[in-house]
């Protein structure tokens, strides 16, 4: 063999093992994002947990949230102190899986079940609707007006019933 077929056969060669370490890399990069949605399902799990832990385990916090609820006018300064700061971390977590969901970590499946889910707990329940408008700018621009769109829907859905 002469040095240019030997070169001929090193640049082959050279290819090929370039093609092998995208192959890899490509796997590699599967599996990480792979990982990185798990974790991220995870996370949010944890947090819808630990707001659920917290309702079933202390009955105090349950009738106060339950309370606060149905009309914050009832709320003497404290409890509507606490009740805000509850409701930064609920609403917190739904803005979380929002944003998760525009980065591709939570598939549109996954976040209409969130989504749902938050809607049910909050919207058009009048301790959260005081909580909303009083603090809604503190919150990603994007979910305030995804926020704010379902409110506007589901009031005009109500006015025609």
């Amino acid at each position: 063999m002469k040095l240019s077929d030997w070169a001929n056969v090193a640049e082959i060669a050279s290819a090929v093992a370039v093609a092998v370490s995208l192959v890899y890399l490509g796997v590699g990069i599967r599996q990480n994002t792979t990982a990185v949605k798990a974790g991220t399902h995870q996370a949010m799990l944890d947090y819808g947990r630990e707001q659920s832990e917290l309702l079933v385990s202390n009955p105090e916090v349950a009738r106060l949230v339950s309370k606060a609820e149905s009309g914050p006018g009832q709320l003497d300064h404290v409890e509507r102190a606490q009740f805000y700061e509850f409701t930064v971390w609920r609403l917190a977590t739904w803005e979380t899986a929002f944003l998760n969901h525009r980065a591709g970590l939570i598939d549109t499946e996954e976040w209409n079940l969130w989504d749902a889910y938050f809607r049910l707990l909050t919207i058009g329940k009048p301790g959260y609707e005081e909580f909303w408008r009083d603090n809604r700018s503190a919150y990603n621009r994007k979910f305030m007006e995804h926020v704010d769109e379902l409110k506007s829907t589901i009031e005009n859905e109500n006015r025609h019933e």
